[in-house]
């Protein structure tokens, strides 16, 4: 499995903010209420990558050479797979809440700014998931095997 490129991450927000604001447009004009404030979401993916960050630790240790506790092949590949998983709907989510703030800010100039101002807070708690991602990604990359006939110390 290869790392997640910047460009991928970069074309999920992009793709994040333009759903985020057409929807918003559409749902105005045809008369629903926008979106609110996403609290839970935001406490959720917090704790989403912290759960991210412990699970990669002891795969982090492992490749850098503390091989006192084994580690599963398998879990290791879970955890690679959910912080790929992470980093792409961090990356989404950033582009969404950066789209609907944008779009609260511009619509009605100061009358939601506060709910514009909690879609940033959300914009920021997905952004922690999706860098979170990225490094327990990191931590879960296969150290550069030895050549053959290399001694080691």
């Amino acid at each position: 499995m290869q790392r997640t490129s910047s460009s991928t991450l970069a074309v999920w927000a992009v793709i994040g903010t333009v759903l985020a604001i057409v929807v918003d447009v559409v749902l105005e004009s045809q008369g629903f209420s926008l979106p609110g404030l996403p609290w839970f979401a935001v406490i959720g993916m917090l704790i989403l990558s912290a759960i991210l960050l412990l699970l990669g630790w002891p795969i982090k240790k492992w490749n850098d050479g503390d091989r006192t506790k084994e580690i599963d092949p398998l879990q290791a590949a879970r955890v690679a797979i959910m912080a790929k998983a992470s980093a792409l709907t961090g990356s989404g989510l950033s582009g969404w809440y950066l789209g609907n703030a944008g779009y609260y800010f511009l619509s009605s100039p100061g009358i939601r700014n506060d709910i514009a101002a909690g879609m940033l807070v959300a914009m920021v708690s997905a952004a922690v998931l999706m860098i979170v991602g990225m490094i327990v990604e990191g931590f879960c990359e296969i150290p550069p095997q030895d050549p053959p006939g290399a001694e080691t110390a």
